[in-house]
């Protein structure tokens, strides 16, 4: 689904067309710049669902909408509606003017009355009330001057047009060189293939059908040529060339197969070089056994071999860039529902009309006591156990079995701040619970590191006991390492083993 801000562009373009090219062609635009939206691009009256469009002054105080409006959905289909329930009035006219136009339908015993456009081309049926319904209303308002609905001047739009006009001028001009690209899925921090696990499952993606995507090597740090890292992206095939020899600062997204997005970084001063280059750049690649090296890559990982070798040398790399340009953060951060950069999820180059958005949640409940912590943190990506639904039934039960008398503990909570479970005792000391489902010295090794990073990063100290779950039994060895890196280290850290047939959970070993 279309996401609204990009209907808002769809829409101030088309109008700012029109005030361009006939005199005297106004419309309303957002006035306020309220929860920042103007600076977001939502140009009009509206949320993230919908957006209502006038071309006259007056407005239902009450409904906070326009008295006469357009309307469009988030799911592209429109509608004209005209709202009075602050006055009867300016309800009697509207009234006289929806029997006048034709087709309107009053809801109920309300002041509202609506037309529903066919289909979800918006633009089309924009058109068409500016075209046919506009030259009418504009002629009632004119002919019998209704009270709290006026014609717009050239003074109003001034005032709130000229605004409008420079915010959206200001926001291509940025996009021109400031770019966002989906790449594909991939957990080896784009070093090279990493499987079809997490990848797109749909019939109609490259990745779902080979196993494996162009940029899988897109930070591969051991193949440079002349100091630049040659590479591929997807969003930047396309046969005009139009991009050849420009220069962008690209933005990267991801997705992985449940359909959640991901800020992954920014390459800035990315070339996008031209198929002599490519071919070039492909000779040397062959000549040092790079190549064959990535072929080797994608059959190690079961992807497709053959896809590999119908790629062709002239657009086997389309970017380069130095390593020096490349800002990640430590992990992949999930982006904002609210982000009004992703408007696509499909492989085109997109122009980036503000930083990018990231989901973040207010951690509570982390401190001693009854003292709330409120700093924001952000919702980042758990590769151990996002698609593990073994892992998951393992969670729940011990969830639940943690809540029970036998524990004592005054809250547990399950997935907050990225801890499998977190536990808070009678005496406000937090125990944290990692789950692994691999054998015991196995579960530990991939814990250890993760639990103590939950517990005193960057230089707090927030549990007072860290416990490693896994479904097996320790062995001495395990035991013995256990006792040793609690006395090397002074660690409060213990291991446990839970049946998930029987619900059990043992002591700490």
């Amino acid at each position: 689904m279309e996401k609204i801000v990009r209907i808002h562009e769809k829409i101030l373009d088309q109008l700012l067309l029109l005030h361009k090219t006939e005199i005297g062609f106004y419309f309303v635009p957002r006035k306020i710049n309220n929860k920042e939206r103007l600076n977001k691009g939502y140009w009009f009256l509206g949320d993230e669902n919908y957006l209502n469009l006038s071309f006259w002054h007056g407005e239902d105080w009450k409904e906070k909408i326009h008295t006469i409006g357009f309307v469009v959905l988030k799911d592209k289909t429109s509608y004209i509606e005209f709202s009075a329930q602050d006055s009867p009035d300016k309800a009697k006219f509207l009234a006289k003017l929806a029997a006048k136009l034709g087709g309107f339908k009053k809801e109920g015993n309300k002041s509202k009355w609506f037309k529903h456009y066919s289909g979800t081309n918006f633009i089309e049926s924009l058109d068409d009330f500016i075209k046919n319904s506009k030259p009418t209303i504009d002629k009632l308002i004119t002919s019998e001057k209704p009270e709290g609905i006026k014609m717009l001047d050239k003074a109003f739009f001034n005032k709130y047009g000229k605004r409008i006009i420079d915010g959206r001028e200001q926001q291509i001009d940025f996009g021109s060189k400031n770019k966002l690209s989906k790449i594909c899925w991939n957990t080896e921090n784009w070093k090279f293939p990493s499987g079809s696990k997490g990848k797109s499952v749909s019939t109609e993606s490259y990745e779902a059908d080979t196993g494996y995507g162009h940029e899988e090597w897109l930070f591969d740090k051991s193949k440079l040529v002349d100091g630049y890292h040659y590479a591929f992206l997807q969003p930047l095939n396309i046969k005009t060339h139009k991009h050849e020899n420009e220069i962008y600062n690209i933005s990267l997204f991801t997705i992985n197969n449940l359909n959640k997005q991901y800020f992954v970084g920014e390459i800035k001063n990315v070339e996008c070089i031209n198929t002599d280059e490519s071919i070039r750049v492909f000779k040397l690649y062959k000549s040092k056994g790079w190549i064959e090296k990535m072929r080797e890559d994608v059959k190690r990982v079961g992807a497709d071999y053959n896809k590999f070798n119908d790629d062709t040398p002239e657009i086997f790399f389309n970017i380069r860039f130095k390593f020096k340009d490349v800002i990640q953060p430590d992990e992949l951060i999930e982006v904002a529902e609210n982000d009004i950069n992703i408007t696509t999820n499909r492989y085109k180059l997109l122009p980036l009309k503000a930083k990018i958005e990231l989901g973040i949640f207010i951690e509570e409940d982390e401190t001693e006591g009854n003292k709330k912590n409120t700093n924001k943190r952000k919702k980042v990506f758990n590769s151990d156990c996002e698609f593990d639904p073994y892992h998951d039934l393992m969670q729940n039960a011990i969830f639940e079995l943690l809540k029970t008398s036998k524990y004592d503990y005054k809250k547990v909570f399950i997935e907050k701040g990225r801890i499998d479970i977190k536990a808070k005792t009678q005496q406000d000391r937090w125990h944290y619970f990692e789950l692994k489902t691999d054998n015991p010295k196995q579960s530990i090794r991939k814990a250890l590191g993760q639990i103590l990073e939950y517990a005193y990063f960057p230089d707090t100290e927030k549990a007072e006991k860290l416990i490693i779950i896994a479904d097996e039994e320790p062995n001495k060895d395990v035991i013995k390492y256990l006792d040793h890196i609690r006395d090397k280290f002074d660690l409060p850290i213990s291991y446990r083993h839970f049946n998930l047939d029987t619900k059990e959970l043992s002591d700490d070993y």
